[in-house]
């Protein structure tokens, strides 16, 4: 295994936040997955809660919910790739000056 440890998603969000200051489009896709990204990761347990106490229906919603979750990530990764690809090279990182 490698010593080098990964920088988490919040590491790398932020480094592209910072990498385009100017872009807010960016900023707001990169809040909008981040927040999806965290209820993608809360649904599972929500929906384990729910059936735990009995609210079957409740825990068969949450599972549902989830599973739009996951898609609407998608959604949201391929809009920022489009956003990325469009904008590739229009801003440079903070050291630099903006093209």
């Amino acid at each position: 295994m490698s010593e080098t440890r990964r920088p988490s998603t919040t590491q790398r969000l932020a480094e592209l936040r910072s990498a385009q200051p100017c872009d807010t489009t960016l900023q707001n896709l990169l809040s909008i997955l981040n927040a999806k990204l965290d209820l993608s990761a809360r649904l599972p347990v929500f929906e384990y809660e729910a059936d735990s106490e009995g609210f079957q229906e409740v825990a068969s919603f949450m599972s549902a919910l989830a599973s739009a979750e996951r898609e609407s990530v998608h959604d949201v990764l391929r809009s920022l790739r489009l956003h990325l690809e469009a904008t590739s090279g229009r801003f440079v990182s903070s050291s630099g000056a903006s093209s």
